[in-house]
């Protein structure tokens, strides 16, 4: 969980180490053996994701809710 603006940088910094190093190994591993890197790359893939959503969260984003659902939408025709 992200509290302060240093720790959002810190956060910034570590997610950006782990995609380079997603990065790396997609570009290390997945040619020679797809399904391997596959595997190996799980761990980072949920860091990253992980870290997505506290940066989102500390900043105030949040998943988009379309105030009127699709079916009160008048349809023309």
């Amino acid at each position: 969980m992200i509290y302060t603006e240093e720790g959002l940088k810190e956060t910034q910094e570590l997610l950006a180490d782990l995609e380079r190093s997603l990065d790396g190994l997609r570009r290390r591993v997945k040619p020679i053996n797809e399904q391997k890197y596959h595997i190996m790359a799980q761990g980072f893939i949920s860091q990253i994701r992980q870290m997505r959503e506290e940066i989102d969260e500390y900043i105030g984003i949040v998943p988009f809710r379309d105030p009127v659902p699709e079916t009160q939408v008048p349809a023309y025709v």
